[in-house]
């Protein structure tokens, strides 16, 4: 989100020029930018195969996991050829992230996440493969049912939106204290 923000406010003060497939900033400092995040890319990537154990690896990691990260959105960024272009694939998965997130530990995982869902025994290989597609499946109805029911309960009219919430309250609220929820 900080880069969001100083993304509007560097162009809001015309210090961005982000029109069409040019570069953010002069072609000195989008090569300058540019090789500062393969530096970065590269040597989180070389710390990650030269740390010896686990525990040395898990003590500094807080420390340099966000170097790979800052590094791609800004590699990702600055030249214009590479932000006028995306992942049809991967738009597809963004789309449906928050329901990916909800449904991993309801087919994904199971025992309170202690687990993993078994549909074939003895099968490790497929069933991952046929539980990844019965994942990807929900996720993405869910996000249909999501996007449809959505529009009914926070329309666009103020009015109806009021109306709904307390319907929503009038219905809700005395279930609510009549299971304890709320005593």
């Amino acid at each position: 989100m900080i880069f969001g923000y100083a993304y509007f406010f560097l162009k809001k003060f015309e210090l961005l020029d982000d029109k069409g497939s040019c570069s953010l900033f002069s072609r000195g400092v989008c090569w300058t930018v540019s090789l500062l995040s393969i530096i970065g890319i590269t040597g989180y990537t070389a710390f990650t195969f030269l740390c010896k154990n686990k525990p040395e690896c898990n003590e500094v990691h807080p420390y340099v996991a966000f170097v790979p990260i800052i590094s791609y959105i800004i590699l990702r960024n600055v030249a214009g050829f590479m932000r006028t272009r995306y992942s049809t694939f991967f738009a597809w998965f963004g789309k449906i992230s928050l329901e990916l997130f909800i449904t991993q530990y309801h087919i994904w995982l199971s025992a309170d996440t202690h687990g993993v869902l078994v549909l074939i025994p003895s099968y490790p290989v497929l069933n991952v493969i046929v539980t990844s597609f019965v994942f990807l499946c929900v996720s993405h109805e869910m996000s249909k049912l999501v996007t449809t029911l959505s529009n009914y309960a926070v329309p666009n009219n103020w009015k109806v939106l009021v109306r709904n919430a307390t319907v929503f309250l009038l219905v809700l609220l005395p279930i609510g204290i009549s299971h304890g929820m709320l005593g």
